[in-house]
């Protein structure tokens, strides 16, 4: 019997840079409240009228968008850095335990807060690319694409 693997699961998980030109690993910070991730891709393609091929589709130019809710349950050093990154062109990772999945500059471009019943405040963040974003093959860490700059 084929074993499963657990690839992505709760080691995923989302880092902001401690400083706006962060680009070593030790220079990004955990969101240790972060509890739910999610990412989205889509390509903007041109569609083109020909006399001879009819429609043909080009290529596109790439959007990457990261969605994750932090619940402030903890104490979080990347909540400081979250707050002071809105609107801001700031890097970010996305790995899983210690292998990186994404990575790129993204703007946090919406923010939704609101206190649960559970007496917990919590907070969704929206990150939209501001520029080039390097993917990485899941199971050995090696960076396989990088988008052209939106």
């Amino acid at each position: 019997m084929a074993t499963v693997k657990q690839i992505l699961n709760k080691n995923v998980r989302a880092y902001i840079g401690k400083t706006a030109a962060a680009s070593a690993t030790a220079d990004f910070e955990k969101v240790v409240n972060e509890n739910e991730l999610s990412m989205a891709w889509s390509s903007d393609t041109q569609e083109i009228d020909t006399k001879e091929g009819g429609k043909i589709t080009t290529e596109g130019t790439e959007s990457y968008e990261f969605s994750f809710t932090v619940n402030h349950a903890f104490t979080d050093a990347s909540t400081p850095l979250l707050q002071r990154a809105k609107n801001k062109a700031w890097p970010y990772q996305v790995r899983n335990g210690d292998k990186l999945l994404y990575s790129g500059q993204f703007i946090i471009n919406s923010v939704e807060a609101g206190a649960a019943a559970t007496s917990v405040f919590e907070v969704s963040y929206t990150l939209k690319n501001a520029g080039p974003v390097t993917e990485y093959d899941l199971e050995t860490g090696e960076a396989i694409t990088e988008t052209v700059t939106p």
